[in-house]
Formats: C-alpha cells, structure tokens, sequence
C-alpha cells in the first residue's frame, strides 16, 4: 500500500510538473488587423516613368536579318519617358475611391545600309525603320487600408482599367532584287487594342523607421475589347497593296512594383516621395498580318505580349483628415 501511494504522489508531481512547465513557456498572439479612425481626406501624385517596351512577337522584336553575317539585327528598345498621375478621396475607416492614369508612348529608330531581309518577305537595302508604341491605361480602384501591427500595412483594391496599347511600324527603302528591281517602297503597320474589364489588386507596405519605408505591389486585370490590325504596302509599281484584321480578344494583363518611399510631415499633409521598378505585360494583346505583298493569301494573323518595365518615381501628397 505504502508503495502505490508512492507511485500515485510521483505521478502527481511530474504530471505538475509538465503543466507548470507548459504554462511558463513562450506564448504567440495574432496580430490585430486594424483601420484608421473615421474621417475624410483627399491626396494627389504624379510620377514620372522611364520605361522600356518588350515584345514576344518577332515582327517587334527584330528589325531584319543581316544577308552577309546571316544574323538578325535586334531593334533597340530605347528607354522611353511617360506619367502617371492619380487621386484619391478617403473616407469612414481608411476607405479609398481612387483614378489613375499612366501614359508612355515613345519613337525608335534603326538605319540599315547593306543587304537586310525584312519580316513580311521584303528585301531592301538603304532603308531606315520607325517603331512607335503607346501605352494608356486608366484605373477606377476602391480600396482599403488594414494596419497589421506598428509597421505592416496592406491596401486591398478592386475596380475596372480601361487600357489602349497602339504599336506602329514604318520601312521605307529600296528594293535590290526581285521582282521590283530597284524600286522605293514604303511599309505602314498599326496594331491597336481597346479593352475593358476588371482589376484587383495589394498594395503592401513595411515600415522601416525614420520615416522610411519599403512597398510591393502588384495587380491584375482581365480586358475584354477589340484587336485591330492593318497593313499598307506602296511601290512604283500601282496601287496600293492593303490588309485589315480585326477580333474579339480577351487580354490578361498583369503590374508589379517594388520599391522604397521617404514620408515628410507638414503641416497640411504628408508628402512622400518614393522611387521603384515597375513591370507590366498585357498578354496576346497585338497582332500582325503575315504577307509577302506581292499575291494574295489566305487571311492570317500572329499574335503577341508586350510589355513595359522600368523606372517610376515621384511624388504623393496626403492631406490631413477633416
């Protein structure tokens, strides 16, 4: 009997043991997320971008091949400046309703003497090449800040974009061989999407201390629109060689930012300056039309992405609530 009592008092004491043990160890507590009190304010900014296009489509990509080395000649996608400007009203807790405008548009330049084979089957020497791309996109967001914590903070945002992206292409050159011997011809290419749809997005934030802070952002849209395309080609020969497409096109499109923001105090706001690389691809947003422009073939087209990434900085102006 002594013996079991023994038993039973040691088992008491380790099993008191483990749940004092327990209790004394190291606890974790969720995070609150919170909003701002109630109140009302408006903000404005304006960013400049310095940005560089990309295309998965050869007919942008490369300017002609080289007949003597046999290698294609790269078009030089030259960093082109554009903006973006935006504003806002808050309001109840930390809500926002928000437009935004970016805008790029840019003209390349590539001078070839020699021997070029030219997408669309036209061989030319003495030619020079013009590409023009423009990007528009506007933004309605209606969005939410949510604090997590003394330094982490994220913005949720949902609405529409309304995005337009033209890309235009000349050649003019003369002809060496073939059958338009030693004739000028002059090529004009336009792609043009229309779209609408749409866009949800996160705005995250880490504050560093000292008024600095770390952001990355991203967002991503569906555009349903209209896909255009049309072709001229002109000789000494007659008259105008002409094509034209048109489709229904479902555009995904994606935008990412990171970067780093300086907050300034005043005494009517807050002003922030930030500095980040962007990135943006629309996906099968341009097309062309395949042609040799000397017979008529079966109506085609190739489609393409085109992208954008580069440089965006500038400033943002935060009025105090009222």
């Amino acid at each position: 009997m002594l013996n079991l009592n023994k038993f039973v008092m040691a088992v008491l004491v380790l099993s008191s043991t483990t749940v004092f043990s327990g209790t004394m160890g190291s606890s974790c507590k969720a995070v609150d997320a919170t909003t701002a009190c109630e109140g009302a304010s408006w903000d404005f900014g304006a960013r400049a971008l310095y940005l560089s296009s990309a295309y998965s489509d050869g007919d942008y990509r490369y300017a002609a091949m080289n007949n003597i080395t046999g290698q294609y000649e790269d078009f030089d996608q030259k960093t082109g400046w554009g903006f973006y400007l935006e504003g806002s009203y808050h309001y109840n807790t930390d809500s926002d309703v928000s437009l935004n405008l970016y805008h790029i548009a840019k003209s390349m330049k590539k001078i070839f003497d020699g021997d070029f084979d030219f997408f669309r089957g036209r061989e030319a020497e003495a030619a020079v090449s013009h590409i023009k791309p423009q990007w528009d996109a506007l933004n309605l967001e209606f969005g939410q800040h949510v604090s997590f914590g003394e330094n982490k903070h994220v913005r949720f945002h949902g609405g529409l974009q309304y995005a337009r992206i033209t890309i235009k292409e000349k050649l003019a050159g003369e002809n060496p061989q073939g059958l338009h011997d030693g004739l000028a011809f002059e090529f004009q290419s336009k792609s043009t999407y229309n779209g609408f749809g749409g866009r949800v997005g996160a705005d995250m934030g880490y504050d560093l201390g000292y008024d600095i802070g770390i952001y990355s952002n991203f967002a991503a849209a569906v555009l349903g629109g209209y896909d255009k395309a049309s072709d001229a080609f002109i000789d000494n020969t007659g008259a105008p060689f002409k094509s034209h497409a048109s489709k229904v096109a479902m555009v995904p499109e994606v935008e990412a930012k990171l970067g780093i923001k300086y907050d300034y105090g005043m005494a009517m706001g807050d002003l922030t300056l930030d500095l980040a690389w962007m990135w943006i691809n629309y996906f099968n947003a341009t097309q062309v039309i395949p042609s040799n422009f000397l017979t008529r073939t079966k109506p085609e087209t190739v489609t393409g992405s085109f992208g954008l990434q580069g440089l965006y900085f500038g400033l943002h102006w935060l009025g105090n609530g009222f």
